[in-house]
């Protein structure tokens, strides 16, 4: 007979590894939980809760802005932050904010589509030479455009093998 199903957290808090990963993650979400309030006041349109967004590493608190006029105010508003966590007992030492232009929490949220000069690239071209062939016409007359030249003339090799 079969042993009964168990929740996902019982099945990793039994591995040391995945129980270090889980109670980090768990940390993570408590602390963003806490400091949700005061970030959607301070930087509008920045949510710690979305995936991706907030991460607890060893004391610092590490918050991905999706633009740098919402770093600038993640910034000014650390000491605030700071104190917040620490009067809930959330120990944090340092918190530091990093931007990712375009992220966002879910793949279809993604970012705006190509210009049509990007979708130029996306094409599927002949071969991978051709293509590597038209980024070096880019290029003005330089060691990188000569580089270029000479891969996309050994990818052009291989496709004729």
């Amino acid at each position: 007979m079969s042993s009964p199903a168990k929740p996902l957290a019982e099945v990793l808090r039994n591995s040391p590894e995945a129980a270090t990963l889980l109670a980090r993650w768990e940390a993570t979400q408590r602390l963003a939980r806490s400091i949700a309030p005061a970030c959607r006041s301070l930087a509008s349109g920045f949510d710690p809760l979305v995936p991706g967004r907030c991460e607890l590493r060893d004391g610092v608190l590490w918050l991905t802005a999706s633009s740098t006029a919402q770093s600038a105010k993640l910034r000014q508003a650390t000491p605030r932050l700071l104190s917040t966590l620490g009067g809930e007992g959330i120990q944090v030492y340092e918190i530091r904010v990093r931007v990712e232009p375009g992220i966002t929490g879910y793949p279809e949220q993604g970012s705006t589509p190509p210009s049509s000069q990007d979708a130029a690239w996306l094409r599927p071209a002949s071969s991978a030479g051709e293509t590597v062939g038209k980024l070096a016409l880019t290029f003005r007359e330089s060691p990188l455009k000569r580089a270029v030249e000479r891969l996309a003339a050994t990818l052009r090799k291989r496709a004729q093998r």
